[in-house]
């Protein structure tokens, strides 16, 4: 039986953390955001609807690291753009460190495809990319906005790579 009780508890656990996280995207969704901390190029922590904190991290990009070239620029132009502002999220789940994957809009302005077309963050989503985002990052390529102004940007995912972080 102490097998039993051991399942029977680990489920219901399961089920509930399964439950809060649904909560937490169903809460993505709703209301208006506000921006309290930038924290880099493609991450902001805001206070949610209901109260709560919420790191979302803007779903389809990636910005440079902060001490990567550009990557204080990246997190500057996030920070000029929804900086302790309202902000509207549409939620597309969690990642794997439990933050709101989000396309943030200001005054109906969608912040993610902004960011991209001002050269300030790559699209992300190899596998089938937002049109929209890869239509962006093409423009800002072409007209060198941004880091594309600089011979050979480095991709954020080859710089983590090549600078893992320190414990």
């Amino acid at each position: 039986m102490p097998v039993q009780h051991l399942v029977a508890a680990l489920v219901a656990s399961l089920i509930v953390a399964g439950v809060e996280r649904c909560r937490r995207q169903d809460a993505a969704t709703a209301g208006d955001w506000l921006v309290v901390t930038v924290n880099d190029g493609d991450t902001v922590t805001a206070k949610a609807p209901d109260g709560a904190n919420q790191r979302i991290r803007l779903v389809g990009i990636d910005a440079p690291e902060y001490d990567q070239p550009f990557g204080r620029e990246a997190r500057d132009a996030l920070a000029a753009t929804v900086g302790g502002r309202r902000i509207s999220v549409e939620s597309h789940g969690l990642d794997q460190h439990g933050r709101v994957l989000g396309r943030l809009r200001v005054e109906g302005v969608d912040v993610n495809t902004r960011l991209v077309s001002q050269g300030y963050a790559w699209v992300f989503n190899r596998v089938a990319p937002d049109p929209d985002l890869v239509a962006a990052e093409s423009a800002a390529r072409r007209e060198r906005r941004g880091l594309w102004a600089a011979d050979n940007p480095i991709e954020p995912s080859s710089w983590r790579a090549r600078h893992p972080r320190q414990p």
